[in-house]
């Protein structure tokens, strides 16, 4: 009885310190742009390495004046490979009529990113010495979807967040003013290129390990057993 009772109480224990050992998930957020236009949308783009081995992404324009048509990450001298070594998933919640996101080019030195997007005459510096965009990504289509929000996921290639450099986004869409989607969309007819390079880097998240959860409820059930044969003697 007395060995249920320490068992338990070093299961529970264990729980205990292996609970203060979570996972840390790291967030950038690019919310500071140089754009060739008078204002730029209000660009929010974050990336989290949350799940192992993967990056998630996320791109949202809030307040809502413009709509996101493609995106491109520098990683600096680094190639990612072809579009199986991406591991590219679309998780952006579609809208009626609207479009996710895709994969459009990798390790490339074009600015182009599909049927009417591309970054010509922003000319950003893409980081020597290779001077290419890792990754490009189209979002939804040429004309108004009412998509607000595209997010995605890759592959982490080996780098983390730190690897991260120039980012370009290019959009439609883009209103003037105070105007804001989706109301005022007839007098919303411009478009913007933008760039950063400096993102913020929020502090870590701990995320509990649910193996970490269920040795602590190990532990638990373990001393109310040995409490309920404590009290049968």
């Amino acid at each position: 009885m007395k060995w249920n009772k320490y068992l338990s109480m070093t299961v529970l224990a264990s729980g205990f310190l292996l609970s203060s050992m979570s996972v840390q998930a790291n967030v950038l957020t690019y919310d500071t742009w140089t754009t060739n236009s008078g204002g730029s949308p209000n660009y929010i783009f974050t990336v989290d390495d949350s799940t192992a081995g993967k990056f998630n992404y996320n791109l949202t324009i809030d307040p809502w004046n413009a709509e996101a048509l493609g995106l491109f990450v520098d990683f600096g001298n680094e190639d990612v490979g072809n579009a199986v070594a991406v591991g590219f998933v679309d998780t952006t919640v579609i809208v009626p009529g609207g479009s996710g996101a895709s994969l459009f080019a990798t390790d490339t030195s074009s600015n182009n990113c599909g049927g009417g997007c591309n970054l010509s005459g922003l000319n950003p510096s893409l980081i020597a010495p290779d001077g290419e965009w890792e990754l490009v990504f189209r979002l939804g289509d040429q004309g108004y979807q009412g998509q607000q929000t595209f997010s995605w996921v890759t592959n982490s290639f080996g780098l983390g967040l730190s690897d991260f450099g120039l980012v370009g986004v290019r959009s439609q869409v883009f209103c003037s003013g105070t105007d804001l989607l989706p109301g005022d969309q007839s007098s919303c007819g411009g478009s913007d290129k933008s760039y950063s390079s400096t993102p913020n880097s929020p502090p870590n998240n701990s995320v509990p390990e649910p193996s970490t959860l269920l040795l602590f409820c190990f532990g638990l059930v373990g001393l109310v057993y040995s409490r309920r044969q404590v009290l049968k003697v």
